[in-house]
């Protein structure tokens, strides 16, 4: 499936009385939402009155992400009890 690269894109979109919205196809397609809908994430900032709306990232996203900031040759915590007790200050 090929997505469509949408940048800058804006649009008015309605609200129903059931609080419900349509986001229109090609918003849909850039954030990956299939036929059967998906979960997107709201953040509101109510002093600016300014609601982003963002795709959560998947886990292989959110594992990248975190490897990122792991300085190179760090050794991984195996026993996280021993780490603490060979860590603590004051002992």
């Amino acid at each position: 499936m090929s997505l469509a690269i949408v940048i800058g894109m804006k649009t008015i979109i309605t609200i129903t009385s059931k609080g419900q919205t349509t986001f229109p196809v090609a918003m849909r397609r850039s954030l990956g939402l299939g036929k059967n809908g998906g979960t997107l994430h709201l953040d509101f900032d109510e002093r600016k009155g300014e609601a982003v709306i963002t795709k959560p990232m998947s886990i292989e996203e959110l594992s990248e992400r975190i490897t990122s900031y792991i300085r190179p040759g760090t050794k991984p915590i195996l026993h996280v009890d021993d780490y603490y007790q060979k860590n603590r200050r004051g002992a």
